[in-house]
């Protein structure tokens, strides 16, 4: 019985997708949904409070990705930190722009609907806490004495990523143009509070 469920809960997510990459959130229907994914209007609630929060659970589906993209980075796995840091971006970019119709849905979904906004706030804490770690040892040299700490530049640093993601890929849909050096302009963000000295 669990199986089944989880497979109608997949359903759900894949037709869910299916929309998003074509329709904007707003009009996104239950009743596509329940229709595609051929269950009942109670059943879609039974695992999902409303299709913000169906919309906004499409980050599982790219989670592993973005995380993938960064993981040298996070690792330390490399000769030069701020190389690793900008093929990581260059790559995440990469996704983002990839899935820009799903992205851009999620992000509307997390501003309108009162279940998909904490849905999407802990994923943004997700991403903060696993760049902590790097943080606190990269900016050692920045942080000390600043009063400020790797977790209060972790959530100003990913906070301002997902704002570019959120202003590239509404320009991905709705120009069919992305912004101009979003994965540049991050880079030397970042760099510049972590790398400041070339380290």
């Amino acid at each position: 019985m669990a199986a089944k469920g989880a497979q109608r809960r997949q359903r759900i997510l894949e037709v869910v997708e299916e929309l998003a990459s074509t329709t904007p959130f707003d009009d996104i229907s239950i009743a596509e949904i329940t229709r595609r994914s051929e269950v009942t209007r109670p059943g879609f609630y039974f695992y999902f409070p409303s299709k913000g929060a169906a919309v906004a659970t499409l980050m599982e589906g790219l989670f592993q990705q973005f995380m993938g993209a960064a993981s040298r980075w996070y690792d330390h796995d490399g000769d030069d930190q701020r190389e690793t840091f900008r093929r990581g971006m260059d790559e995440t970019v990469g996704i983002w722009r990839a899935n820009a119709h799903v992205m851009h849905c999620i992000a509307q979904a997390a501003e309108r609907d009162e279940h998909a906004r904490p849905i999407w706030d802990r994923w943004l804490a997700t991403f903060i806490a696993r760049a902590v770690p790097t943080l606190a040892e990269d900016g050692r040299n920045r942080l000390d004495g600043s009063g400020v700490t790797a977790e209060d530049l972790a959530a100003t640093l990913v906070h301002l990523t997902f704002d570019a993601m959120r202003r590239d890929v509404r320009s991905v849909v709705e120009t069919n143009r992305p912004l101009d050096r979003v994965s540049e302009t991050l880079t030397i963000v970042w760099s510049s509070v972590l790398y400041v000295d070339g380290s």
